[in-house]
């Protein structure tokens, strides 16, 4: 998916799977953590925290979306446990075929 950088700081995010976690790094400090589990098939979003310091600044978004765009590329989908991801979805629906249909998580309030 193309798309514009959700924050204006220069991190980059990468992804761990021995521990199972999307890591955003401002330089060589880890700033946010988006949390998944593998399970049956596809990837649970489990929760996304970001440093007091860098909070509202796009960080979490951004974390978002590489896990998602990730998860897409790869031809899987996601189960929503995390609020913040599902808020994300919410405002961007361009994600929502990721989602898995059988087992969406945190549902929408809309």
């Amino acid at each position: 998916m193309d798309r514009d950088k959700y924050t204006d700081l220069d991190i980059h995010v990468d992804k761990n799977e021995e521990t199972e976690t999307y890591d955003a790094w401002l330089g060589p400090d880890r700033i946010g953590t988006l949390v998944y589990q593998l399970t049956a098939g596809r990837v649970a979003m489990i929760s996304v925290a970001v440093e007091r310091d860098y909070q509202h600044q796009g960080v979490a978004a951004e974390l978002i979306a590489s896990a998602l765009e990730d998860v897409a590329g790869s031809g899987g989908k996601v189960t929503i446990g995390c609020p913040a991801v599902r808020s994300f979805i919410d405002e961007h629906p361009e994600y929502a075929a990721v989602v898995d249909g059988n087992h969406p998580g945190v549902r929408s309030r809309r």
